[in-house]
């Protein structure tokens, strides 16, 4: 793994531990670079509209990425990961953005109040990677998916 993904997977376990969103952690000063707009959202069962999910049911995380002046992100990546209170995160999936877009498939493997957070980092110079997170509530039903 090269320093830069290492950098990065650190990065992800810090925010993941953190659970807070990127503004919090990644402010520029002022002066700093303009900040991109990330946002998530869970599809792939009848239960992520509403942040549920069960052991085991695959859904798809998206993060939908917006340059500063509001048009969708053209370049750069997203790192989506996964952490429960009290234990490590993981790293997801790295996903290119395409027109604004970037998802990754996840499938939890434990009961509980999974922080499922995401980071752009944006290929153009001068733009401050941002990171965004969600929360979602995992039953202990193996294979219940809907």
């Amino acid at each position: 793994m090269s320093g830069s993904m290492i950098s990065r997977v650190a990065a992800g376990a810090v925010l993941a531990a953190a659970t807070v969103t990127a503004p919090a952690l990644l402010t520029p000063h002022a002066g700093a670079a303009a900040e991109s707009n990330i946002s998530l959202s869970m599809t792939g069962s009848a239960m992520a509209a509403v942040n549920t999910d069960a052991v085991g049911c695959r859904q798809t995380v998206r993060a939908m990425v917006r340059n500063p002046d509001g048009s969708p992100a053209t370049n750069g990546s997203v790192d989506f990961f996964s952490h429960l209170s009290g234990l490590s995160g993981n790293l997801v999936g790295t996903s290119r953005v395409n027109n604004g877009n970037a998802s990754a498939l996840w499938s939890p493997d434990r009961a509980g109040q999974h922080v499922i957070s995401a980071i752009f980092y944006n290929d153009a110079a001068g733009v401050q990677p941002v990171a965004g997170s969600t929360v979602i509530t995992v039953l202990p039903f193996p294979g219940a998916c809907v």
